[in-house]
């Protein structure tokens, strides 16, 4: 962990499990669009994109 991530928010955090953890809990769709363009961790953007589609089917139903 880097010293910096004691300041930033949890969806830029530097260990990417802090990421998908965060990715897990948010109901941001704004935010985790963004994150799908912007994160390098292909595991992290996986994690987006599943949370992005379960988010859009419960709010379709």
């Amino acid at each position: 962990m880097k010293f910096s991530d004691f300041f930033v928010p949890k969806y830029v955090h530097s260990n990417p499990l802090v990421r998908i953890k965060f990715v897990n809990k948010t109901t941001d769709l704004h935010l985790l669009e963004q994150m799908v363009e912007k994160d390098e961790d292909g595991e992290v953007v996986q994690a987006v994109r599943d949370r992005i589609q379960a988010l859009t089917v419960t709010h379709k139903e």
